[in-house]
């Protein structure tokens, strides 16, 4: 009967660390979404001094979310977002035009990872 309960002890465990990995990474993918939505709405509205500090802040961010990430989530998901969002920042302050269609690539890569991560039926059978 000891055996049972400290079976299930490790699944309820493990149960739990999978919900609250996946909370988090689409909390986190979630708020990166809208950080990248402003700088894009920065961007279009003419604010490019704004919008260099919204990319800033959005690179930081995700050096923030990655370290953490890279132990939840399989790196070469994280890579390619890498490679993308490390261009934002330095597209927003050469004035690129390329800025915004980098943005709306790490929009959909962003949802991409989010979706990825969140638990459903069928992607737990």
């Amino acid at each position: 009967m000891t055996r049972i309960k400290i079976s299930l002890m490790i699944l309820a465990i493990l149960l739990a660390g999978a919900v609250f990995s996946g909370v988090w990474v689409n909390l986190r993918c979630g708020a990166l979404i809208e950080d990248s939505d402003s700088v894009r709405e920065l961007w279009n509205s003419g604010s490019s001094a704004e919008a260099v500090d919204a990319a800033e802040k959005l690179e930081r961010d995700w050096e923030d979310f990655r370290r953490t990430a890279s132990v939840l989530v399989k790196n070469n998901k994280l890579a390619e977002v890498d490679r993308v969002c490390t261009r934002i920042s330095y597209f927003a302050r050469t004035e690129s035009d390329e800025l915004v269609p980098e943005l709306i690539e790490l929009r959909n890569m962003l949802e991409q990872l989010k979706d990825g991560e969140t638990p459903k039926l069928t992607t737990v059978l």
